[in-house]
């Protein structure tokens, strides 16, 4: 029987307060295995009714599409160099909080679960710790979206955590895309249920084909009318005798032939419709297909790629980037800003950026010395000198 929201959240607190909050007691944590509801993806978005599909984020994290779609988001954006800013001058040594928010794990690990957590539940949420003499953080802790509950009062907001209230000062919240008046981000499990439940059931039917037979292998024809028993003892008969791993002959009598079935996952429109699932789920995503290995109804070329990848990083990259920095930016003393770099991600190939430096020298708005440092290349001395002609 579904769960309703309180009950949930009570689940998620005792869940919470046994597991994430006993690192803070140093006691083993309890083992539990979360209740998830059966919702099936029928009648509108916010009503599913109980089936045999289940969509939460552990069995949306099975569909390979999506898997691919969330890992190449998390992990692109946690591998850029994150650094904190003053008028555009980069502040040395870098924050802890954006360095390393937690000692239990590396800054892309943290990064990377954050993300993870607001592509799919559209929000994260960090509980704030060790502050310094001026009170701004330098650790935090990442918690499980489905242990907060989130309670707006008045124009504050309050996060209820194992039963305890934190205030927004505690709790840094990262959020997704928001609905007007909404104090959280809209999760994708909750507005793609109906697409995504459709792939998890084309996995399902794909899986009992292949495993339990949902199609016959074969069918055995006889001459005369039988009775329904008589064709029942018949077959038993038969796969008794030539069933499983027995490959002797079969001796068939009294006029019966045995005619073998034989069908082919495109016959079975199976390859089309996983295809044509996993294309959905990267428009949700706003993945390229060919990042998530599927296949693309239109043909590829090397401009069509590049192109693609550089719309990959400006439309979907860097909308998320924007809502990352400005969170953490909110961690920081006033006038600094967090900021991710973007620069390898929008690199052009070589040729072309070897193209656009020889404009830019004879136009004399770089130097050899500045492009070298843009290529990550050593400074030599006659880079310092004045170039008037360069070839390149």
């Amino acid at each position: 029987m579904p769960l309703n929201t309180g009950q949930k959240h009570q689940r998620a607190d005792r869940w919470y307060s046994e597991t994430i909050m006993g690192i803070f007691s140093r006691k083993k944590p309890v083992e539990r295995e979360r209740d998830i509801p059966f919702v099936y993806p029928s009648y509108g978005y916010f009503n599913p009714l109980q089936g045999p599909v289940t969509v939460n984020s552990l069995t949306s994290l099975g569909i390979p599409a999506v898997y691919r779609c969330v890992q190449i988001i998390a992990d692109s954006i946690a591998s850029l160099p994150l650094k904190a800013y003053r008028s555009n001058t980069e502040i040395e040594p870098t924050p802890a909080i954006l360095a390393q928010p937690d000692r239990t794990m590396t800054r892309h690990e943290m990064m990377a679960s954050t993300i993870l957590s607001m592509l799919i539940h559209g929000n994260a949420y960090w509980l704030l710790g060790d502050r310094d003499a001026l009170g701004y953080p330098r650790q935090a802790v990442l918690l499980a979206t489905d242990a907060v509950l989130v309670q707006p009062v008045g124009a504050e907001v309050y996060y209820k955590v194992a039963g305890q209230a934190y205030s927004s000062e505690d709790i840094l919240h990262f959020r997704g895309l928001q609905m007007a008046g909404s104090p959280v981000g809209m999760s994708v499990l909750e507005h793609h249920r109906r697409t995504l439940g459709i792939s998890i059931a084309g996995e399902d039917c794909a899986s009992e084909v292949y495993n339990a037979g949902g199609l016959p292998v074969g069918v055995l024809e006889a001459e005369q009318e039988m009775s329904k028993v008589e064709a029942e003892q018949i077959k038993n008969q038969f796969v008794a005798a030539n069933g499983g791993r027995n490959r002797t002959p079969a001796i068939l009598a009294g006029g019966l032939k045995y005619k073998p079935l034989s069908f082919n996952p495109k016959d079975l429109e199976l390859i089309d419709a996983r295809q044509y699932s996993a294309q959905q789920v990267c428009t949700i995503f706003g993945v390229p297909a060919f990042l998530a290995g599927v296949a693309s109804p239109t043909s590829m070329t090397y401009s069509n790629v590049n192109q693609d990848s550089i719309h990959f990083a400006r439309y979907t990259l860097r909308p998320w980037i924007s809502r990352i920095e400005a969170s953490l930016s909110t961690l920081l003393p006033r006038g600094q800003e967090a900021r991710f770099t973007m620069d390898a991600l929008l690199r052009a190939d070589t040729l072309t950026r070897y193209q656009g430096y020889e404009i830019a020298i004879r136009a004399g708005f770089l130097t050899p010395a500045e492009v070298r440092d843009l290529e990550d290349f050593a400074l030599e001395e006659e880079d310092s000198m004045e170039v008037t002609d360069v070839q390149l």
